[in-house]
């Protein structure tokens, strides 16, 4: 443990082993990882920035009813934390302050799981809370002071009062989530919702029975997630390649041509706001408003239409494009949409290109797609050129060259093992390529966690460039971020609501799962995907920099820009 907290050179952590999983007093422990530290130091010291909050709601059909109800949702959860440990886990910092570790506990008996899944379950209740309207505490939760406390726990769950169904028997049930970043990813989320739904339509007795068998050692060290920098293969065969191999990235990173500046968001407010606004405390039983975060965050969701979100579908069907690729360009058409608007006597040659910034999944480096809490930072960007509305092109024909853009962009990140000519293989390592891609963005992380430590604390963190110090101007902005996932299964987490659920069972079925985050400054985070035949969208936005009534704007010019007008369609001429 002492050695491996003495290791201070900035590659010590890459693909050595650094963060193995220990066997300690009271569970199992390791180091976090350098993305994991980086989002820990966030929330650490920004009053939960980044902190992930994630809106579940589902319809249940059960004859349960008050404390048996509670009782089994409470053995679920309990469960769902065993099976996914970081939810019960801890960050504690050990030998240098600036580095925390993980610590999961062994609990000793089932009892002891359920009773600390209890202190990480709230059950609001309508009249001595106050709580009606989920999304309203939803808001109130991202402004208020830090949800979580690593020392103690790094994920909190609430459950909403039950709302009755017009059909007899079935009950609106809904629960948020708030959980720090250093242990969940969008795609971690996703599946830790559905499981938990279907941890929810086990038997109680079953669940109990789970239980027992999930809180033994080896159950629990069978579920440890490593640190995915633990998973990054040598970047060479021989010592002598290797350090050949990270100086010419240091310098390729010192010479890079910056990418171009992008319009700003034209979302954003004239002149920013110079603090956050404390919200009225409404919840005080529940939450803590006796600190406000540095920034206000804000949260939107909304749905295109079925003819708006079919003709997307199609559009990037006819043009080979993912639906993830579609999402990204119509957020860029929006944007470019509103740019025009603010700006309508810009000069056309003056209009600069929009630059979306997403986050990268490295699943596919590991050769695997069930690993959890695993992501990378945002990349720097997907470029698509402003096409004005007076560009010679129609509505279609723009998207259709836009997404082609954004397809050939995206593709440039992705794995591929082998590579067809020299010219490929050159841009396979280059800086911008695939195969130098976890390098880059190691990199990138170490100098990101040392940009946001507290100044006693940086030092701590060695520069990895050196004298080869990436210079200022060569890094732009982007317009906002887009993480779009594509189209989204809920198959596995979707029951038969007519079905019987008997005297003591429960039948849940999930019908939506929204997330969103504390933001960093002026972020603009927007989060699409495919669902049910529809395009969902959400977004996550820094109050301080943007103005609400423009995203009230945008969100329409979103939902109106694929909008068919009439039956008779004209065909694109592209």
């Amino acid at each position: 443990m002492g050695e491996a907290s003495s290791a201070r050179h900035w590659l010590d952590r890459y693909g050595k082993g650094y963060h193995a999983w220990a066997r300690d007093s009271n569970g199992f422990s390791r180091p976090c990882g350098l993305v994991e530290l980086r989002f820990d130091s966030d929330g650490r010291y920004f009053g939960g920035r980044a902190d992930v909050n994630a809106l579940l709601t589902t319809t249940v059909s059960t004859r349960l009813s008050g404390e048996a109800l509670r009782q089994h949702l409470l053995l679920a959860f309990a469960l769902l934390r065993l099976r996914h440990c970081l939810l019960g886990a801890k960050a504690e910092l050990r030998t240098l302050e600036v580095e925390p570790w993980f610590s999961v506990g062994v609990p000793a008996s089932a009892d002891a799981a359920v009773r600390d899944a209890s202190l990480a379950l709230r059950f609001l209740d309508k009249e001595v809370d106050g709580v009606e309207d989920a999304a309203d505490f939803y808001i109130h939760a991202q402004n208020v002071a830090r949800i979580v406390m690593p020392g103690e726990v790094l994920a909190r769950a609430f459950v909403f009062p039950i709302e009755e169904e017009e059909v007899k028997g079935r009950r609106k049930l809904q629960f948020l989530f708030v959980m720090a970043h250093e242990i969940v990813d969008g795609l971690s989320s996703m599946n830790w919702m559905a499981d938990f739904t279907r941890i929810m339509n086990l038997p109680t007795k079953q669940i109990r029975r789970d239980i027992e068998t999930a809180i033994l050692p080896e159950s629990i060290r069978a579920c440890l997630p490593p640190a995915q920098e633990d998973l990054y293969a040598p970047v060479a065969r021989t010592k002598a390649l290797t350090r050949w191999f990270w100086a010419i990235t240091i310098v390729l990173r010192h010479v890079k041509k910056p990418m171009p500046a992008a319009f700003p968001n034209p979302l954003r407010r004239d002149t920013p706001l110079s603090a956050s606004r404390p919200f009225t405390p409404k919840y005080p039983n529940v939450l803590d408003y006796s600190q406000t975060p540095p920034l206000n965050t804000f949260y939107v969701r909304f749905q295109l239409s079925p003819a708006a979100s079919q003709r997307l579908f199609r559009l990037c069907k006819e043009a080979k494009a993912s639906v993830g690729a579609g999402g990204f360009v119509l957020v860029g058409m929006a944007m470019m949409a509103l740019h025009e608007s603010r700006y309508p006597d810009e000069p056309a040659l003056a209009r600069r290109p929009f630059v979306g910034s997403f986050p990268l999944n490295p699943r596919p480096f590991f050769n695997t797609k069930l690993l959890e809490s695993v992501m990378l930072a945002f990349s720097t960007g997907i470029v698509l050129p402003f096409l004005p509305s007076n560009a010679g092109l129609d509505l279609e024909g723009r998207f259709r060259l836009l997404v082609r853009q954004a397809t050939r962009q995206l593709s440039a990140y992705q794995k591929r093992t082998t590579t067809t000519n020299g010219g490929g293989a050159l841009a396979y390592m280059g800086i911008n390529g695939a195969g130098r891609l976890l390098a880059t963005n190691y990199i990138d992380g170490v100098e990101k966690l040392r940009s946001i430590l507290p100044a006693h604390l940086s030092d701590a963190v060695p520069s990895p460039q050196g004298a080869y110090e990436v210079p200022v101007w060569t890094v732009s902005s982007s317009t906002c971020g887009v993480s779009s996932v594509g189209r989204v299964d809920w198959s596995s987490a979707r029951f038969d609501l007519t079905a019987d659920p008997g005297a003591d069972g429960v039948i849940a079925s999930v019908e939506s799962l929204h997330s969103g985050v504390r933001v960093r400054d002026t972020e603009f985070l927007v989060g699409t995907w495919g669902e049910d035949g529809i395009l969902s969208v959400g977004v996550s936005f820094d109050g301080n920099f943007i103005d609400e009534a423009n995203v009230h704007t945008w969100v329409e010019t979103m939902k109106s820009l694929l909008e068919v007008a009439d039956a008779t369609e004209v065909k694109s001429r592209l």
